[in-house]
């Protein structure tokens, strides 16, 4: 498998998925969102997730990561297989994301305070996982799942850093 194999291979399975991981952000810019832990503590006392887990951009992030699934799929003649994918990564990088937060939270880290390596890489990982735990989906080589581990931290900063200066975030990671 050579590198341009690699890299088409990549944009197929985690495009979607790092589409799912930034919408939340502008979807809580467009619409009223309701936290999914619904403001609920934990037994330590500190929020479950924090407000900026939401019902809203959980699912609108699935949709927005499976809408770029099937336009990928339907360009690339592989509809069913990448839309399949595509959702099921999708969910996956929605739920690396929660799962992260519950941790940063245990760890009585507050929302929007970073999490080096962990804020780059769960949604990340959680496409992996799912796309991996499903057997109809679209599975990446060793080498696709390499290239993302290199890319996705720099990539992630920076998109971050341009939410950032367009108002869209309030913190630069």
């Amino acid at each position: 498998m050579d590198l341009m194999q690699i890299t088409i291979e990549f944009l197929m399975i985690y495009f979607p998925p790092m589409v799912a991981n930034g919408s939340p952000v502008f979807i809580s810019k467009l619409i009223k969102t309701h936290p999914i832990d619904f403001g609920k503590n934990w037994t330590d006392g500190r929020r479950i997730l924090g407000d900026g887990k939401s019902f809203e951009g959980a699912l609108g992030g699935i949709v927005a990561g499976e809408i770029v699934a099937v336009i990928i799929g339907y360009a690339a003649g592989m509809i069913e297989q990448l839309s399949l994918t595509g959702v099921i990564a999708s969910f996956g990088a929605i739920a690396g994301d929660i799962i992260k937060s519950f941790f940063k939270r245990r760890l009585g880290i507050e929302r929007g305070r970073s999490l080096p390596i962990a804020d780059q890489l769960d949604f990340y990982l959680g496409a992996t996982v799912a796309v991996l735990i499903c057997g109809k989906s679209l599975h990446p080589s060793f080498y696709t799942f390499l290239l993302g581990l290199l890319i996705i931290p720099a990539l992630h900063i920076a998109t971050n850093k341009l939410a950032y200066k367009l108002g869209l975030k309030n913190v630069p990671w």
